[in-house]
């Protein structure tokens, strides 16, 4: 079995090649990379648009989480994602709902002619 692929340096070609990672998911996930920086925990990935969250843990047996070079002694830095932050991005809603409707303020509705 080949070495397993580090997430925080793998390309786009060697995301594709894990399971549920599609290639506008890999394209996603490597900007987000670019963008804030190395992932520190797994669960950093969920934040991105369309992840797979139950695919997670089969990514965990073919994927591994290194620290980067330059890092500390201690490995990691601090925790990019709180746990409050991901338990609210669960709950969010996708999409424009009756909900989001329902809390709209009455005085920034347009007026009917």
């Amino acid at each position: 079995m080949p070495d397993k692929m580090d997430i925080n340096t793998a390309t786009t070609k060697q995301w594709t090649q894990l399971p549920g990672i599609s290639k506008t998911l890999a394209y996603r996930i490597v900007i987000h990379r670019g963008r804030h920086g190395l992932f520190t925990h797994w669960e950093e990935l969920t934040v991105i648009r369309d992840f797979p969250v139950d695919a997670l843990d089969l990514l965990k047996t073919r994927a591994e989480l290194r620290p980067s070079p330059d890092a500390q002694e201690g490995g990691f830095g601090p925790r990019q994602m709180k746990t409050a932050r991901l338990a609210k991005l669960a709950k969010k809603p996708k999409g424009y709902t009756k909900v989001t409707r329902a809390t709209r303020r009455p005085e920034k509705l347009k007026r009917a002619a």
